[in-house]
């Protein structure tokens, strides 16, 4: 399989990084700085700009597989993609930062022939109005159109120290994987909960709220946001109409009048999020949830932290570069999500599971779901706790038809079913193997 990435930043140079081992890969990248870095992978390096169709050609483009436009210039990105698929490329993906290309996160099939327009700016937004709108979750994902959940939470004070069997779980949930220490545990009924676990929990939709009340369901009324750029604004959008008492503040004057226009139960405010005294003055302690969405990482710990350490509940901070999520949540921040880490996630879910439906890459890149069909014979009337899945892997729910299930030891599986399956990236491809 022959694969082609137009860009050598950091979401260009980790997709080249995964998949040079298994696939031949070819980067465009016009920088020579960046040119000369990615050259350190097993791949081969053309310097140009990918639009040029002479650099096109000389990257084998009418042999691809995939073209994957991920530059820092949309314009690049589109411009190449179309170029791409007009010579003989049989899948685009392209990526943009500006909303003014696409209305909504992600576009499939799009009318000017991409496979796949990825928004990353405005998957950011929905994801951190899921964790808003989802009380206690640090994480959101949606599988099925809707009709599963996952959150993950971190361990309350309630249940620390107790045993999976002794909590009142319905059902219809089920504890899919526990995140310690940089470790991932498969929950049985007698892993005990410990200080610091972070828990996913699968369920279905309607369900959601009954775990959240065993688990504990911090009420969110006041929402504070920083920055009103196009991850804040969209935001704002979607918990607009909602009940909920929301302030966003920018220091932008004409950026603070233009989101006024649009945004009703909204109270803009103009300002600087980094100024101690103008936070204490708009009582960013009362807040339930704070959320920095500015340009500037730097901007979005200081605010985070300043807000965290004058009484806010919670906070959500948008992170550029992928390694800085982790550092900070280490250092008080509740959850840290990237926009860059949304792109190279929704772009590896179509190229290293072709055969999986739906792919979610969970507690930064360590854990993945796979939502993938059961197609060998040999499974089909077999009960759960009877097929042996690698260490760490578990079957979290059945999609079969139009039901949802979530499954116990006893429960069988059939040809068709759908399983959605917790997993680490090391043990994919025997999952798949198991199930195909």
């Amino acid at each position: 399989m022959l694969i082609v990435i137009s860009g050598a930043g950091e979401v260009g140079y980790n997709i080249a990084k995964d998949l040079a081992h298994n696939y031949e890969v070819v980067i465009i990248e016009k920088d020579q700085t960046r040119a000369e870095h990615v050259k350190r992978l097993n791949v081969e390096v053309i310097q140009g700009n990918a639009a040029n169709l002479k650099i096109l050609k000389k990257a084998r483009i009418e042999k691809a597989d995939f073209f994957i436009g991920v530059t820092g210039k949309d314009e690049v990105n589109l411009l190449s993609g179309v170029a791409a698929k007009n010579l003989g490329a049989k899948k685009t993906i392209v990526r943009v930062g500006d909303p003014e290309y696409v209305d909504k996160p992600i576009v499939k099939n799009h009318v000017m022939g991409y496979d796949l327009v990825i928004c990353p700016q405005l998957t950011l937004a929905n994801a951190i109005a899921n964790l808003v709108t989802t009380p206690g979750a640090v994480e959101f994902v949606s599988f099925s159109g809707g009709k599963i959940d996952m959150i993950e939470i971190l361990a309350p004070d309630e249940i620390e120290g107790k045993k999976i069997s002794e909590l009142s779980i319905p059902d219809n949930v089920i504890f899919t994987a526990i995140h310690r220490n940089g470790d991932m545990v498969v929950p049985r009924g007698d892993t005990e909960i410990l200080k610091g676990d972070r828990i996913d929990v699968l369920s279905k939709s309607e369900s959601m709220s009954s775990i959240m009340e065993i688990l504990g369901n911090p009420v969110v009324k006041n929402v504070f946001i920083v920055g009103g750029g196009t991850v804040g604004s969209y935001v704002a959008r979607i918990l607009d109409k909602s009940n909920l008492n929301i302030k966003l503040i920018d220091i932008d004057r004409e950026l603070c009048e233009n989101l006024c226009s649009y945004l009703n139960r909204t109270k803009v405010i103009i300002g600087d999020g980094t100024d101690l005294e103008f936070l204490i003055e708009e009582e960013v302690e009362k807040s339930d949830v704070v959320i920095t969405t500015t340009e500037s990482d730097g901007k979005n710990l200081l605010i985070s932290l300043l807000s965290k350490n004058l009484g806010a509940k919670k906070t959500i901070a948008r992170v550029e570069k992928i390694s800085y999520a982790k550092l900070f949540e280490k250092v008080g921040v509740d959850s840290a999500l990237s926009t860059r880490n949304i792109a190279y996630a929704e772009i590896m879910k179509l190229l290293r599971m072709m055969h999986v439906e739906t792919i979610a890459d969970v507690e930064k890149g360590k854990t993945a779901v796979l939502e993938i069909e059961v197609k060998n014979k040999k499974l089909s009337g077999k009960k759960i706790k009877k097929i042996k899945l690698p260490r760490n892997s578990i079957i979290g729910g059945i999609l079969r038809d139009e039901e949802c299930l979530i499954p116990r030891g006893e429960t069988e599986i059939q040809l068709g079913d759908k399983l959605l399956i917790f997993t680490t990236w090391e043990e994919i491809k025997d999952v798949e193997n198991k199930f195909s």
